[in-house]
């Protein structure tokens, strides 16, 4: 076995770092860099010390990537802003325990935890009142310095308005610094995820773009880590390139446009919820999907999507509200958004003949005819009298020449309104009347029987 292929073995048994694929092409050059020619040594000084050693933090700083800046992806700053913390400090508040834990695993140079900070300060105007703990830690302690100094370039406000750095800093050498009181709410650490203990205490667990380059038996490991050390309801922010891959059904999985965020049940028993909806017990149960219903009937998207994503809030595995999510992304186009939200649907009860609908529509939208034909069976097979099912695949008939099929389909999409109100919507995904509808499949099947 080579030096190198040891060393990379070695790294990744210390600290989970699948550098053999991360870093295939370059491991040599870097590790002879390193090692100023003497790898045979280079090998036993790492093998003889820490993590913490010399040896090791050079290593990880040529390893790991500390580019990052403030307020990172907007979007899931803006789900922290409404609703994610405000219902955590309204219960808080409510049992008069006026504290949150916070941790940035992997946090680099300390831009996101110090925007967390940041938000915080903004959105607690008894901040004094509050006790506050917000961890960072990372096995970069060269990172850890930069965090520590909070001295920042230019570079770092790339996503920021123009008052921010007014507010927060103040010129120095080199950049810009840091107002003492934000870099007081921070304690940093430097910390190997793989030597964590757990101890659940947190509120929310940051750990963006750190899972990319863990092998994936180690993967399983800090999972379980952020698991075992968020509280009961905790949430865990992953990198918008990165999922859940070990024991998904234990967490409840949110899906927000642009953002996956994965949360510690409650309880055990309520991570999967599984139940069978109609519109009319999804209205009874939750006033809001009437709300966001009518908003969606008025053309007014954006208010619809915002009130369904605070409905997932309190039920993340709520089938129906997955799937009016998917009609609205459908709609612009959204197309792996609408699958994903489809998929959490499904997820919960996988009978739920819209789901099995819209995905049809959605794989026609992607050209992709024999996907769908099998999603509107798939609908009909969980609701026999679906109209829109029915309507669909007799059109897909029709489209291959198939009249005759597509005649019995359309004759039973006729019969799935009969006995409705003529001015009932034939589905919460159509503005089609059932009077509307039946006009629209007779006329169709008056072309094919002439």
């Amino acid at each position: 076995m080579s030096n190198s292929t040891q060393i990379s073995s070695l790294i990744k048994e210390r600290t989970g770092l699948d550098v053999g694929t991360q870093f295939r092409a370059d491991l040599d050059t870097i590790l002879n860099d390193l090692a100023k020619g003497d790898v045979d040594h280079y090998l036993a000084e790492l093998r003889a010390s820490d993590e913490n050693a010399p040896p090791w933090q050079a290593l990880m700083r040529a390893l790991t990537i500390s580019e990052t800046y403030f307020f990172r992806d907007s979007a899931l700053f803006q789900l922290l802003r409404q609703p994610i913390l405000p219902n955590i400090i309204l219960e808080r508040r409510h049992h008069k325990r006026l504290e949150l834990n916070i941790w940035s695993a992997g946090c680099s140079t300390g831009e996101e935890v110090y925007s967390i900070a940041i938000l915080l300060t903004e959105m607690l105007p008894d901040l004094d009142s509050w006790t506050i703990r917000l961890k960072a830690s990372d096995i970069n302690g060269h990172a850890l310095q930069i965090a520590r100094h909070g001295v920042y370039r230019e570079w770092a406000f790339r996503h920021t308005n123009a008052g921010f750095q007014a507010r927060y800093f103040e010129p120095a050498p080199g950049g810009w610094q840091l107002k003492p009181h934000i870099q007081r709410m921070v304690s940093f650490s430097q910390n190997n995820l793989l030597n964590e203990i757990p101890r659940p205490q947190f509120d929310i667990i940051f750990c963006r773009n750190v899972l990319l380059y863990f092998a994936n038996e180690f993967t399983k490991a800090v999972e379980t880590l952020a698991y075992d050390s968020l509280i009961p309801g905790g949430w865990l922010i992953l990198g918008q390139s990165e999922a859940i891959r070990w024991q998904r059904e234990r967490w409840m999985t949110h899906v927000f446009p642009d953002s996956t965020l994965y949360q510690k049940p409650l309880t055990r028993q309520n991570a999967m919820p599984i139940a069978r909806y109609s519109a009319a017990t999804v209205i009874a149960e939750i006033p809001d999907y009437e709300l966001a219903l009518d908003a969606l009937y008025n053309e007014h998207s954006d208010e619809a999507e915002q009130i369904l994503n605070g409905i997932l809030v309190e039920k993340p595995a709520h089938g129906p509200t997955h799937i009016l999510l998917a009609y609205i992304l459908g709609g612009r186009h959204a197309l792996s958004l609408a699958h994903q939200h489809l998929d959490a649907a499904l997820s919960s009860d996988g009978m739920l003949a819209d789901a099995h609908y819209l995905r049809a529509t959605l794989f026609l939208e992607e050209g992709k005819e024999a996907e769908a034909r099998e999603a509107l069976r798939a609908a009909l097979y969980c609701q026999r009298d679906h109209p829109l099912a029915a309507l669909m695949l007799g059109n897909l008939y029709a489209s291959i020449g198939d009249l005759a099929k597509a005649s019995r389909t359309w004759e039973n999409a006729r019969r799935a309104v009969t006995g409705m109100s003529p001015e009932t919507r034939v589905s919460a995904l159509s503005d089609m009347t059932a009077a509307g509808f039946d006009a629209l499949v007779k006329g169709q099947l008056d072309i094919v029987n002439k």
